[in-house]
């Protein structure tokens, strides 16, 4: 039996919403345990949930009233996109072309559920966003707004959702989808030696899979996609320190396997393995989630033979050149480091 395309939602009748009374309140935490759960034991910065007479409501969480301030300015708005099976909802709170801040709430079509919340949200009126402090364990509501959706919108929204929901997702117009924004080449060798000298974590990947079930060249544009994706996620995030990161993306095939390595590895931004999926390192968010993911690693790019190919600074994107002047560069460093091991550069 084919499954439906608007799935009914058992729904918790203990989940209760904020509302005019609870604004500039500590919010009760046995009544709204929920939001306890979500902002403080999970630690989610932005969630969607469904309340308990099963309307879909948006959630923002900032650290302070004052942060609340200073990321919020003109007015809110909702932009969806489409990645894969995943419809994203982006929450613009900054409409500054040179400072866009958006939270970008993800929906996989596939589980009905999250199905049912996107399209709650396209088939309500209005959907509330509620804006919440969280601070030496307690929760603020700062604020609650309403916004709505265009009619164009909707029907827009919807065929994005019934191709994502059919796997079709050729059928997504050309701007609904994510796409890389434009990047500087740089030099690999620009990078400092203490930058390539970095540890980081390794995603680990079963590429000749990932080439049995694409094919090579569409397997490199999964693999570049879902990168793309995170860092897309990266320069969007709601927390500062996160936009403002720099890291670099390494890349080393050894035997059947893909080393997609991320130096430093930011473990003071994110878990590396986390269940809250909004909150997770984006890169372990996006590629831990591929059928080929193998494993996580610690290591050495240096020490897997790895590449790297790209540069993130606060924001920009790099790619890296690379030639053999950089191969010689990486087999000096991993003589230094390494002394007496196979040099993989060589």
């Amino acid at each position: 039996m084919a499954e439906e395309f608007e799935p009914r939602i058992e729904l918790d009748a203990t989940i209760v919403s904020p509302d005019r009374e609870t604004e500039g309140e500590r919010l009760d935490p046995e009544l709204f345990h929920d939001l306890y759960k979500l902002a403080g034991e999970e630690g989610l910065p932005y969630f969607a949930r469904l309340n308990g007479r099963g309307e879909a409501e948006l959630f923002l969480v900032f650290e302070s009233v004052d942060a609340f301030s200073e990321q919020t300015r003109d007015a809110v708005s909702i932009e969806f996109k489409a990645y894969q099976n995943k419809l994203l909802a982006v929450i613009w709170t900054l409409s500054d072309p040179l400072q866009p801040l958006g939270f970008p709430l993800s929906f996989d079509i596939q589980k009905a559920e999250e199905r049912h919340m996107a399209q709650s949200i396209l088939n309500q009126a209005a959907t509330p966003i509620h804006y919440l402090a969280y601070e030496k364990g307690n929760l603020t509501h700062i604020y609650t707004e309403s916004i709505s959706l265009s009619a164009e919108e909707v029907e827009r929204t919807e065929g994005m959702i019934r191709a994502l929901f059919a796997g079709t997702p050729e059928e997504l117009p050309h701007a609904a989808e994510v796409r890389e924004e434009e990047t500087e080449t740089i030099y690999a060798l620009s990078l400092s030696r203490e930058l390539l000298q970095e540890d980081g974590v390794a995603f680990v990947l079963d590429y000749r899979r990932m080439m049995g079930a694409h094919g090579e060249e569409e397997a490199q544009h999964l693999l570049m996609r879902t990168v793309q994706q995170a860092v897309w996620v990266m320069r969007r995030h709601s927390r500062s320190e996160v936009r403002d990161s720099t890291f670099s993306i390494w890349v080393a095939e050894k035997g059947e396997l893909l080393y997609l390595v991320v130096t430093p590895q930011l473990t003071h931004l994110f878990e590396v393995v986390h269940m809250s999926e909004d909150e997770a390192n984006p890169f372990a968010r996006f590629l831990m989630t591929l059928p080929a993911f193998v494993r996580c690693e610690d290591v050495s790019p240096l020490q897997t033979g790895a590449y790297p190919l790209l540069r993130y600074e606060k924001g920009r994107l790099y790619h890296l050149e690379l030639d053999e002047h950089v191969q010689v560069r990486l087999a000096e460093l991993h003589r230094e480091a390494f002394s007496g091991h196979l040099n993989p550069y060589q």
